[in-house]
């Protein structure tokens, strides 16, 4: 299958003539002595690279994937955990115009299966030991392997002599797909143009005043908007370090922090949860946050830039003053670059200045291009006007400022990864000894929010129903999505208008965890 975008960009726009192929190989040139990619492992050695070296391997690798017949607008599934080879292949993916379809590596075979039959790749590039959850996927594909000694892709380097021109990609062709979860009961994949991620670099150094000198600690999986889009882009466009590690570490975390003298990264409630009592002096101008958190500036010293944000719209369209701080909790004021309206919807607060946000942009630029293979639910996405529907209630604060309050559309933050409900309902549902099945998540001071599930059932062994239902979940979902527990109810809380209240079953679950 060839990908194509389903929108034409405006004739002039901030990278017209532009696109990720033509900025990297002119980064990479004008950056050529600098340090662009710090390797640090959790175990064995670590390596680095320059712009230059990065770039060398790059076109290598380009030209791998050229040799195995790889064109412009194929996709290509990367199943890669946070590595160097991830960033090797994305980026090379963009150097000849094919489709990076960038894969969670949590999912389950299940929802492997999907994304694949989605996107339907000419070739994986993955680890060994991710090759069983791909199963029969592997199957009249080329699959290349990472080497997990040096985590880089030697068996994909060729000569790259023959590597076509950088300028014939236009801004708007296809990129790279990234999977997100909505209120359906699969994940959708979500198409970037490469006008969309110059529109990250670009607007991220704008809002966070990246420059050369700027050290960004990467933890949070590539494969998300955040990693690759809020912090890798903006450090490459700026010309700065990206320092990578697999995963987060709380033994490792600021011994690399301030070893690179790392100066912004993504904050999760774990950092603070695992952070040693007395914090390591260190170089950190800001962290990455979704709301002001006065306590954590005081304790980290360390300001907090909130940004607001989903892979549909690409980069934040609400951001902090990085010297102004806001109220507490708030999570930052509309960026200049979008237009953004609060909509007042149905069962919403009699506030006026409570609804739900709406975003304006340019589809393929400022907004993501739409969901591949499911124009219904693309459509579905935008309002009359064309602004984007994000599913979340906010109230704007006398200050200008902008609060959360909560998701009109059924969806847990679970460790950072969105999960829609709906996903997990459908394996549950699938048990021909479930009725009704309804998930909710609740507090958890290191996930954020963990899933549990409530069963209306006329079994007589809830326990054998729940511990099979617990199982399916395990081999169907990644495992961020598994319940953490099952109840059994006789009926399930309703609204005044009749509609399952979601809020009640959220209040019960949290009283019977306590």
């Amino acid at each position: 299958m060839t990908i194509t975008s389903p929108v034409t960009l405006p004739e002039q726009h901030p990278f017209t003539g532009r696109s990720v192929a033509s900025v990297s190989a002119q980064r990479f040139e004008r950056f050529a002595p600098r340090t662009f990619l710090i390797w640090e492992p959790l175990e064995g050695e670590g390596a680095s690279w320059t712009y230059g070296e990065f770039g060398d391997v790059v076109d290598q690798v380009a030209a791998g994937l050229v040799r195995r017949g790889v064109v412009a607008g194929d996709p290509v599934l990367l199943l890669v955990e946070n590595s160097p080879a991830f960033l090797m292949a994305w980026f090379a993916c963009a150097r000849i115009g094919a489709v990076a379809v960038d894969t969670n590596t949590r999912y389950a075979p299940d929802e492997i299966d999907h994304a694949v039959a989605l996107t339907e790749p000419v070739g994986i590039i993955t680890h060994a030991h991710l090759l069983e959850r791909l199963g029969a996927n592997t199957d009249n594909r080329w699959v290349v392997l990472v080497d997990e000694s040096t985590s880089t892709l030697p068996d994909l380097e060729e000569d790259p002599d023959h590597l076509p021109d950088v300028q014939r990609l236009d801004p708007g062709d296809p990129l790279c797909i990234q999977f997100t979860s909505g209120t359906t009961s699969r994940p959708k994949a979500a198409l970037y143009t490469h006008a969309n991620a110059l529109w990250a670099g670009m607007v991220g150094v704008a809002h966070g005043r990246v420059d050369a000198d700027d050290v960004s600690l990467v933890y949070a999986p590539l494969f998300h908007t955040m990693a690759l889009f809020w912090q890798t882009m903006p450090t490459f466009w700026a010309g700065g370090t990206v320092v990578l590690m697999p995963r987060y570490s709380a033994s490792r975390f600021w011994d690399v922090a301030t070893r690179h003298h790392c100066t912004r990264t993504f904050f999760q409630e774990i950092v603070a949860a695992t952070a040693p009592e007395e914090v390591p002096p260190h170089s950190f101008r800001y962290f990455i946050s979704g709301a002001e958190l006065p306590a954590v500036e005081q304790r980290f010293g360390v300001r907090i830039q909130t940004c607001w944000g989903m892979t549909e719209v690409v980069t934040n369209v609400l951001a902090g003053d990085l010297d102004e701080p806001g109220t507490p909790k708030s999570i930052g004021r509309v960026s200049p670059e979008y237009s953004v309206d609060i909509v007042d919807i149905p069962e919403s607060s009699d506030d006026p200045a409570e609804g739900e946000l709406r975003v304006g942009g340019i589809r393929g630029l400022s907004l993501f291009a739409g969901y591949h293979r499911n124009a219904e639910a693309t459509e579905e996405g935008f309002d009359d006007e064309g602004r984007w529907r994000t599913g979340d209630l906010v109230r704007r604060l006398p200050t200008g400022e902008i609060r959360f309050v909560s998701r009109a559309k059924d969806m847990l933050r679970v460790g950072g990864e969105n999960v829609a409900a709906a996903e997990i309902e459908r394996v549950l549902q699938l048990d021909r000894e479930v009725i009704v099945a309804s998930v909710v998540g609740i507090p958890d001071p290191i996930r954020g929010e963990i899933p549990i599930g409530f069963i209306i059932s006329n079994t007589r062994d809830r326990d054998a129903l729940a511990e099979r239902l617990l199982t399916a979940c395990s081999a169907q979902l990644a495992d961020f999505k598994v319940p953490r527990r099952i109840h059994f109810i006789d009926e399930l809380p309703e609204s005044l208008i009749g509609k399952t209240s979601k809020k009640l079953l959220r209040e019960q679950a949290i009283e019977l965890a306590r």
